[in-house]
């Protein structure tokens, strides 16, 4: 699990502030540090693939409830078993504040990888 050792990342993108850096399988176990760099780093973000909704770690919910809207977005995983249904079973349930819900499924994607409406 080294090479994909969330601490890495801070290097990275230290060398380049211009690239907008996706996590993707959860930054597991690291998520702490990974909210941390993304409070350090604007062109760092999340996303939530490898994880069912009601599985999503609870430092990155508090996070995009905090400081990190703009930060988190959603992404599905069907290659590990998660089908659209049982994602939009579960979302519901993912205690994420009303304003965070449409920059979570849809803005921030667009924003960060420069889609238009």
């Amino acid at each position: 699990m080294g090479a994909q050792h969330v601490a890495l990342l801070d290097e990275v993108c230290w060398f380049f502030p211009e690239l907008k850096f996706v996590t993707r399988h959860g930054c597991e176990p690291w998520t702490d540090l990974a909210v941390k760099l993304m409070l350090k780093w604007p062109n760092l973000y999340y996303s939530t693939s490898a994880f069912a909704p009601k599985h999503y770690p609870s430092d990155i919910i508090n996070y995009a409830n905090t400081r990190g809207a703009d930060k988190v977005m959603y992404a599905g995983y069907y290659a590990a078993g998660l089908t659209l249904d049982r994602i939009f079973s579960e979302l519901p349930s993912v205690p994420f504040r009303d304003e965070v819900w449409p920059k979570f499924l849809r803005e921030n994607a667009q924003r960060v990888f420069g889609l238009s409406s």
